[in-house]
Order: structure tokens, then sequence, then C-alpha cells
């Protein structure tokens, strides 16, 4: 769990709904999966906002060159800050953290772009019904 001071915006070219992206300091970053008390690149992190409660997931990645990206701050994009309640280049405590599968599923159910949030409420809705079917057939066995 990572403790973050400031919020830094990102480049129009890694903002975006497409993207989700936010960018850390090289050293919070582990490309190669093996520390476990560090984030691993391109996985989902849960970046929480405990003065108002609010959430967003994002995906995690290396400074990237992005100017104002240090220890103790992470870029985002204006969507994100937004959604949490603060302000760019502003004193924010913000709580980082690895998502879990429950929160990313919760994420993508109501995500802004309509394409992603269907697909994933057919895929729910199909494994439901597939779950249904199962204890249905089950109970005729018996």
């Amino acid at each position: 769990m990572l403790h973050m001071n400031y919020v830094v915006q990102l480049p129009p070219q890694d903002s975006g709904l497409q993207l989700g992206i936010a960018r850390f300091h090289n050293f919070h970053i582990d490309a190669k999966r093996q520390d476990h008390t560090r984030l691993f690149r391109r996985d989902a992190v849960c970046i929480v906002n405990p003065e108002n409660k609010t959430r967003i997931i994002r995906y995690a990645m290396g400074g990237g060159g992005v100017k104002g990206v240090c220890k103790d701050s992470v870029g985002l994009d204006y969507d994100g800050v937004d959604a949490l309640g603060i302000r760019f280049n502003q004193h924010a405590q913000l709580v980082i953290r690895r998502a879990s599968r429950l929160e990313i599923i919760q994420w993508l159910a109501t995500y802004p772009d309509l394409s992603v949030r269907l697909s994933i409420q057919l895929g729910l809705l199909g494994a439901g019904l597939g779950m249904l079917g199962f204890g249905i057939g089950l109970i005729s066995l018996l």
C-alpha cells in the first residue's frame, strides 16, 4: 500500500478512457513481477481518497518521462482527478493498493465506455445463467 501526496496531470497521449493509466515513479514499479511490495506494471490499482471515500481503478505504469512524477506523487488524467474530488498540483492524501478481482469486475461493469460495459455485463449474465442451468441439471439428477 502506497501513500501519495500530490497528483500530476498526465499528457494528452496518456489520458482518456481507452487507456486508464496512472503513472508512478519507477521506484514503485516492478516490471519483472518478483517484488510483491511494489506495484506490478500494467496491474490494476485502486486509488482511494480517504477524505471523501471515493476510489478509482487505473493501470499502474512507470513514470514514462512525465515531468513532476516523483516518489510521493502520481500522474493521473483529468477524469480520475475529477472522480476523486481533488485538484492537480495540490496536496492530496491518496492511498494506492492493488485492486481485488471483485473491484475490477465492478469497475468494468460500470465503465463509462458502452462497449466495455456491455461486454462485461453480458459475460456476467452468461456466467449467472450457466450456473443456474448447472444447478437445475444437478437437481434433476437427484
